[in-house]
């Protein structure tokens, strides 16, 4: 792709930075411009450009449709022109099948165009509606993001923010008026990407965005490629209760993990990564965190993957340690019963492959929404797990209080009851033997039994 000619003369301008951000993550030479000399007056001055730069580029070989608002033309606002010429662009990365990034640093509104510009920002947000699960939409959080744009994340399948960026629906200093809140913590990368849940990926560099958006595009548009890593790899140091990040590594294909809203809902690690060169979805329990139970967040957090599994059409890939749902009032009262119904609802209306390996325990409401039979295509578990309704301590104090009040040792007691109600009821093989898992492995034949599996079921209709 050729460079455009009028790009020298706007980094000359008003457009230079934006221009030498948008190269220092895309293939050299790659942009074309459109609508390069476009330009309106207002009030506070010549709009140059409207305030956005625009058009096509090539990430790692892939033809990708652009915007940026140029935080240079009066502070990146959004007026009646900019919103035209967004909304061209928007279009054009459907004509074509082209990913789509928006790169935002933005004040907000032109307030001087008065509620014309409403309308502006309601053809901005419908034209990014349409494109969500037509192409892939990338947003990324270059400056400020503040006002109505603030809403594109809604329709991003993944959202980029550098460390120093805020976003926030209004102005941080309005929205902490009323509260103790410093506003300097006010919409943060930080808090949008673990409190929100807004932010995909927190980057600080050029050179980590490039990785990040490249390593997301070609999972989602290249979902079948030639495997990088042996197939018949085995998995080093793997057994109960190992690390979660210890396992992704030692499944997937080296270094192909992309983790999405890794310090959102913690206690559920979510992201894309290949198995086999095929792409797919991975959700993981993270038993260090509450105990890898399922909460309102971690219910919302699968969700999202799910979704963008089903556009992309990627399998899905449970690796399941959870004693069942967090026990906390202010969860229930947070809507705890209505997330993970969403989560069970979400899971049962995919139509994409879902497979699920437990690594450790699958209790109560962790078995049903991540490993059941009736929500996957096919489970597994690793000799040495434990399923059941309650967990074995719980199961005995149910069962044999009157024996553990009655012993010497009453803490040893309940140990004992516990260890013998479980390999009685809730082991692995015992639990297949009724039919609940398809296979019982062993942890180091993991990766190339979830290959298999996973090639199997790709063709699913």
């Amino acid at each position: 792709m050729a460079q455009s000619s009028g790009i020298k003369a706007r980094a000359k301008s008003d457009g230079k930075d934006t221009v030498s951000f948008i190269k220092s993550f895309v293939d050299s030479d790659s942009f074309i411009e459109t609508d390069t000399l476009i330009a309106s007056l207002t009030p506070l001055g010549e709009a140059v450009g409207e305030g956005v730069v625009g058009g096509f580029v090539s990430v790692n070989g892939i033809q990708t449709a652009l915007f940026a608002t140029n935080p240079a033309v009066l502070k990146g606002s959004i007026g009646v022109g900019s919103a035209e010429k967004i909304t061209r662009i928007v279009k054009n990365a459907v004509k074509t099948g082209s990913p789509l990034i928006s790169i935002i640093d933005t004040s907000g509104a032109r307030f001087g165009e008065g509620a014309e510009v409403l309308d502006g920002y309601g053809k901005i947000l419908a034209s990014c509606a349409e494109a969500y699960g037509v192409v892939p939409t990338v947003c990324i959080i270059k400056g400020n993001n503040l006002g109505m744009l603030s809403y594109l994340t809604a329709y991003s399948d993944l959202t980029v923010a550098f460390d120093k960026s805020v976003m926030a629906s209004a102005s941080p200093l309005v929205l902490a008026a009323k509260t103790k809140t410093d506003a300097a913590k006010v919409g943060t990368a930080g808090a949008n990407a673990s409190e929100a849940g807004t932010v995909s990926v927190v980057v600080k560099t050029a050179a980590e965005l490039k990785k990040t958006v490249s390593a997301f595009l070609e999972l989602v548009g290249e979902p079948v490629c030639e495997p990088s890593d042996d197939l018949n790899r085995n998995c080093k140091g793997l057994k109960v209760g190992v690390k979660t990040a210890t396992l992704i590594k030692e499944l997937a294909d080296k270094d192909s993990f992309l983790e999405l809203r890794e310090t959102y809902a913690p206690e559920i690690v979510t992201g894309l990564a290949r198995l086999g060169g095929i792409s797919v979805g991975l959700v993981a329990n993270n038993s260090s965190v509450r105990d890898g139970r399922l909460s309102c967040k971690a219910s919302v957090k699968v969700c999202e993957l799910l979704t963008l599994c089903q556009t992309y059409g990627l399998p899905v890939v449970n690796l399941v340690d959870c004693v069942g749902a967090v026990v906390d009032l202010n969860e229930e009262n947070n809507g705890l019963v209505r997330e993970i119904g969403n989560l069970i609802y979400s899971y049962s209306q995919v139509s994409v492959a879902k497979v699920a390996l437990v690594v450790g325990k699958a209790i109560g409401v962790g078995y049903t929404a991540l490993c059941s039979k009736a929500i996957c295509d096919y489970a597994a578990a690793w000799a040495g797990t434990e399923t059941g309704a309650l967990e074995s301590d719980a199961v005995a104090q149910l069962l044999y209080s009157d024996d553990i009040a009655k012993a010497k040792d009453k803490k040893k007691a309940e140990e004992k009851f516990a260890a013998a109600y479980a390999k009685e009821n809730m082991s692995a093989d015992g639990v297949s033997a009724i039919g609940l898992y398809d296979n019982v492995i062993k942890p180091e034949f993991s990766r190339r039994f979830l290959i298999g599996i996973v090639q199997t079921f790709l063709s699913k209709r």
